[in-house]
């Protein structure tokens, strides 16, 4: 048998040792060198963020809108509300509301397609969510607010609230933060003109009767039955007291099959209260009788229509 030789340890396991030592060393200087990179950028981006903090402004202003009275309560400003999932941008502008209903109707509101917030130098902006009811019951009151994304620092001295469709050419109403503002600006007045019309309403092969309208007043309206006027527009709502001195029923259909106002041509009503018959001897039958027409109007021209024939009889109004 031969002698066997005792082998040579291999030199080639040292320098792999030492070359993923030196690797490692690498790898390790890099990463570091990658991670304080990282931490430098973001502490630069982070330094040129606005700082968004939790911000109020009491305002506690009202108008009116569809036949609401709108109080504009305050307006805050911070990066999110815990109460509101949505997060549509970095910020958010919430507007506290207060929306009370005196009317004896319910009264719908679409506040994603009525309420803007007004930034300047920006186009008016919808809301991202809310938490109104969309309804409004009659003689009741609900608070909540509506909340705006925001992309930016917003001074909320400089913001304004507005309601009103514009896609639908309605009136718009705007509430300022600050600044000046009339709180009557919309509202409501009631006229007393003193007007008396003896109507004679003789229908097809019928006896000819008269009934006799009197004019107790006009309102002059922005909104009617919860619908906001169109721009440049105001309701004009016609009081009337009715007696028939008749022995029989008189006819003469609804008020908006007979009466008009006149604005150039003859202008129809959106509505009529006004009952279609009276009955023998019936005194003090009250209803009314709405046009829309342009606004500011101290002067008003009705007119009766006489059905079984052509035209109609005009009577001025005034206060």
């Amino acid at each position: 048998m031969p002698v066997l030789k005792k082998r040579q340890p291999s030199v080639f396991w040292p320098w792999l040792g030492g070359l993923l030592l030196v690797g490692l060393v690498i790898v390790g200087i890099v990463t570091y060198g990658v991670w304080n990179w990282l931490n430098n950028v973001q502490s630069g981006i982070n330094a040129n963020q606005p700082s968004y903090t939790l911000s109020t402004l009491n305002v506690q202003r009202s108008s009116l809108y569809a036949g609401l009275s709108v109080t504009l309560v305050n307006v805050q400003y911070a990066p999110s509300f815990s109460d509101d999932v949505v997060r549509a941008a970095p910020a958010i502008v919430r507007v506290n509301v207060r929306i009370h209903n005196p009317t004896t109707g319910v009264v719908a509101v679409a506040y994603y397609d009525i309420a803007r917030l007004l930034v300047p130098g920006q186009q008016p902006i919808a809301p991202a969510n809310l938490n109104l009811a969309g309804t409004v019951r009659a003689g009741a009151t609900q608070s909540g607010w509506i909340d705006f994304p925001a992309t930016g620092k917003v001074e909320l001295n400089s913001l304004k609230l507005q309601l009103g469709n514009a896609a639908t050419h309605e009136q718009l109403v705007t509430i300022p933060v600050t600044g000046a503002f009339d709180a009557n600006q919309f509202a409501s007045h009631t006229y007393h003109p003193a007007l008396t019309v003896n109507y004679y309403f003789k229908g097809w092969q019928l006896p000819g009767y008269y009934l006799n309208y009197h004019l107790t007043s006009v309102d002059v309206q922005y909104a009617y039955n919860g619908v906001q006027v169109s721009s440049g527009q105001q309701f004009y709502i016609l009081n009337f007291s009715v007696d028939n001195p008749n022995g029989a029923t008189v006819s003469p259909g609804w008020g908006n099959d007979y009466i008009r106002l006149q604005f150039g041509s003859l202008r129809t009503p959106v509505d009529s209260t006004l009952p279609s018959s009276f009955k023998p001897n019936a005194r003090h039958v009250t209803g009314h009788v709405t046009f829309a027409g342009p606004a500011g109007l101290h002067a008003l021209t009705i007119v009766f229509l006489r059905q079984a024939v052509a035209g109609g009889d005009p009577y001025p109004v005034s206060w």
